[in-house]
C-alpha cells in the first residue's frame, strides 16, 4: 500500500534475513551491494543532480557520481539497492525529474535506504538520548544532527528526513512505548537530499517537555 512504512520495513527485514545480514554501524552499503554481485563503478557526472544509475539484468551494477561525498554515495548505494531488490525495472536513473518517476517506487527507495542505514529500532533511542542530553546541557541543537550524521556516516539531511518521518513513532517511544511495540504510522515526508536541513526545534522541545 502506498507510503506504508510497516509493509516496507517488513519487506526489508525479510530480505536482510534471507541474506543472513547482521548490523554493524555505520552500515557498509558497498559491501552489502557486492554480496548481491552488484558492481560499484564511479563516474564523474557533470551534473550534481545525478546521484547514481542502477543497471540490472545483463549487467548488474551501480554507477555512482564520483563528485559526490562519501556520505551521499552511501545513501545512493542504499537507494539503488532498494530498487534492485524490490522493483522490476531493469535500469533506474535516480536523477530523473520527479514527474517522470514512479512516486511510490521513489518513496520506497528513499525510505528503504533511510531504514537500511538508520534502522528505526536503533535510531529512535539514539536520537532521543542525544536530544535529551543536548537540551539538559544547553548545547546547540545542531549537535544532534552532526553527531547522528557522524555515527551513521550519512549527510545531515538524511538525519533530518529520518526525524521528520518518524515523528509519531518517536513520540510513542518518549511516552513509554517499548521500541519493539511501536506502531508504525503511514506517513509521507518528501526527501530532497540537495536542500539544507532545518533544525526541528519545536519537535525537539516537545520530546524534552
Amino acid at each position: 500500500m502506498l507510503y506504508d512504512k510497516r509493509a516496507l520495513y517488513l519487506r526489508l527485514e525479510n530480505k536482510l534475513s534471507e541474506l543472513n545480514f547482521s548490523y554493524e554501524f555505520p552500515l557498509n552499503a558497498e559491501k552489502l551491494a557486492k554480496r548481491e554481485d552488484l558492481s560499484i563503478l564511479l563516474h564523474p557526472f557533470e551534473s550534481d543532480a545525478i546521484g547514481a544509475v542502477l543497471y540490472k539484468d545483463k549487467c548488474n551494477a551501480i554507477l555512482l557520481n564520483s563528485n559526490k561525498s562519501l556520505q551521499d554515495q552511501r545513501f545512493d548505494i542504499a537507494h539503488e539497492l532498494i530498487h534492485f531488490w524490490f522493483h522490476p525495472t531493469q535500469t533506474s536513473f535516480s536523477f530523473q525529474k520527479p514527474h517522470q518517476r514512479d512516486k511510490e517506487k521513489e518513496w520506497q527507495a528513499n525510505e528503504g535506504a533511510a531504514e537500511l542505514l538508520l534502522p528505526y529500532r536503533d535510531f529512535i533511542p539514539r536520537f532521543v538520548h542525544i536530544a535529551k542530553y543536548v537540551e539538559e546541557n544547553y548545547e546547540p541543537l545542531e549537535i544532534i544532527y552532526t553527531q547522528l550524521a557522524h555515527f551513521y556516516q550519512v549527510a545531515p539531511i538524511v538525519v533530518d528526513y529520518r526525524i521528520r518521518n518518524l515523528e509519531a513513532e518517536i513520540l510513542q517511544y518518549v511516552q513509554g512505548c517499548p521500541i519493539e511495540k511501536l506502531t508504525l504510522i503511514r506517513t509521507f515526508t518528501p526527501f530532497d537530499k540537495n536542500r539544507q536541513p532545518v533544525i526541528y526545534k519545536s519537535f525537539i522541545q516537545k520530546i524534552n517537555a
